[in-house]
């Protein structure tokens, strides 16, 4: 029986963040200050919001987004994708023109590549406890996570990232670093995601059949993991809107997972969740798996960093000593240009509060040469 504590919580309201650049913002945590009061325009955390619409014009008609009602239907039991990586091709276009502005500590739309002077403006914010952003240069004492532009990248963490740097000393002191909560932490339904995430699955194939657009998760990736448990706890996301601009025909973005659950949780039905979810005319659903179609957790195929005797570089001075993550892995997905899309990228606790685990993001970038699905691939 794994031992958890429930918490009854609530979520920091879903805000707009500050779109300046060249501030000069050097503390080593992103604090509340970065995050202005403005409420992100058609966003919502709570239940009871009004239908999601995807951008193709399909309602999201989910049994598991707050708010939304229940649809009908056999769920088939297709295999999951595994596409591969574009072709990235061809001269640069317009598109692709980007001029890093980020600064450590600073903020966390920038610090991804995004609303830098001249460039694409994006409505976005982050949605969570603040003690669980930040912006880094750097994780561990191994060049493996440093920017992948720009100075900085974001860190979202189900914990308490004051303890980033807290090392244990040995295997028996794992459990007294990087194994917290948030209060009042998530105060969602825990058996439910904010719109327009859902777990429900498509009943076909939305590369073949572009009605399943808009009807569930055209990855049919997030269900199978998140029903091991059933109950998601610490929730924490970013999400940004945007214009595809002209000439873009895909999005990319890089990350990492990284997990405390390793090694008492590999192999068990509980861990800890990535989710990259998009809303476009091609895609809704999770972005972000690896080749045999699982989300990405512990027990994703990605995971290759195993620090069992406590001396990977990669998690040297850090809370990760003797746990598990990923390299930097880069995630791809076909947009349209001049459509409106939305991408959510959110990690949580499965099942439990404890354990805390951590996303590592940077180089969102717009690409002049689509592709024929979402991938994940590493990087390198």
């Amino acid at each position: 029986m794994r031992l958890v504590r429930l918490l009854h919580v609530t979520l920091v309201p879903l805000v707009a963040l500050s779109l300046a650049c060249g501030e000069d913002n050097s503390a080593a945590t992103t604090s509340a200050t970065a995050i202005t009061s403005a409420t992100q325009p058609g966003s919502s955390s709570s239940s009871g919001g009004e239908q999601p619409t995807s951008s193709s014009g399909q309602g999201t008609t989910l049994e598991d987004s707050s708010g939304a009602p229940t649809s009908d239907g056999v769920t088939t039991d297709g295999p999951l994708l595994d596409l591969g990586m574009p072709d990235f091709g061809g001269a640069a276009c317009e598109a692709e023109q980007h001029t890093p502005c980020d600064q450590l500590g600073g903020d966390p739309l920038q610090a991804i590549g995004l609303n830098c002077p001249g460039e694409l403006a994006v409505t976005g914010g982050f949605d969570g406890d603040a003690a669980g952003l930040k912006v880094i240069g750097k994780w561990g004492e191994a060049d493996t996570f440093t920017a992948r532009e720009g100075q900085g990248f974001l860190v979202i963490s189900t914990g308490d990232l004051a303890e980033m740097n807290d090392a244990p000393a040995d295997p028996g002191d794992v459990a007294f670093h990087c194994n917290s909560w948030f209060d009042p932490g998530d105060g969602m339904d825990t058996t439910k995601f904010p719109p327009p995430i859902a777990k429900k699955p498509v009943q076909g194939d939305c590369l073949v059949d572009p009605a399943q657009v808009g009807t569930g998760d055209c990855s049919k990736s997030i269900q199978p993991q998140f029903n091991q448990s059933g109950f998601k706890y610490d929730y924490q996301e970013l999400r940004f809107t945007a214009v595809v601009p002209a000439g873009a025909e895909s999005l990319s973005f890089d990350l990492a997972f990284l997990t405390k659950e390793y090694p008492i949780w590999k192999d068990r039905p509980y861990n800890d969740m990535f989710i990259g979810w998009i809303e476009s005319e091609k895609w809704t659903g999770n972005v972000s798996f690896d080749m045999q179609g699982n989300a990405l957790s512990l027990n994703a195929a990605f995971l290759e960093l195993y620090d069992d005797a406590g001396d990977r570089p990669e998690f040297a001075g850090t809370c990760m000593r003797y746990s598990a993550g990923t390299r930097w892995l880069t995630t791809t997905a076909d947009v349209v240009p001049g459509e409106t899309i939305e991408l959510v990228l959110a990690i949580f606790d499965l099942d439990d509060v404890n354990w805390d685990s951590f996303v590592f993001l940077d180089n969102v970038r717009w690409n002049c040469s689509d592709t024929p699905g979402p991938s994940t691939e590493p990087i390198g």
